[in-house]
């Protein structure tokens, strides 16, 4: 028993280690109206980034006209962020004739594509090796 007490103790101790949140903080600028929400995905590798897998976070927020400000505790590393106003609320990004979105969205580091599509994956990373901001200026 006290065996795995202790084991349970040390793997604890070294997933807290080895995966240290830090505080990061995001702001989602130019929210057109309180309509809908704003859904965030915050990824870690490439394929999340390309829609193949889930982010590593993901959420969606209450919209709010104007700047909206998120706190939140990530592990360090590497991400590129995505985000959009589901103004309708059917939880995708309505897109017109050819793909273009109807729906206000952003990357980070506020960088695009060409003709405003998703920009490559090493574009929009952000380093978070401590606290860190970042903002995303929300565009259509």
């Amino acid at each position: 028993m006290k065996k795995l007490l202790f084991l349970s103790l040390f793997i604890m101790f070294a997933v807290n280690v080895f995966a240290q949140e830090v505080p990061f903080t995001l702001e989602v600028t130019n929210v057109r109206s309180d309509k809908g929400n704003i859904m965030v995905g915050i990824c870690s590798t490439e394929d999340q980034f390309l829609e193949k897998d889930k982010c590593t976070y993901a959420f969606s927020m209450p919209a709010a006209k104007g700047t909206m400000v998120k706190n939140l505790n990530i592990v360090k590393g590497k991400y590129a962020i995505i985000i959009y106003h589901d103004e309708n609320n059917n939880n995708i990004l309505d897109r017109a004739m050819f793909g273009k979105p109807q729906e206000y969205y952003g990357f980070s580091n506020n960088t695009y594509g060409a003709f405003g599509s998703k920009p490559e994956f090493n574009e929009a990373l952000i380093d978070i090796n401590g606290k860190t901001n970042a903002t995303v200026k929300l565009r259509k």
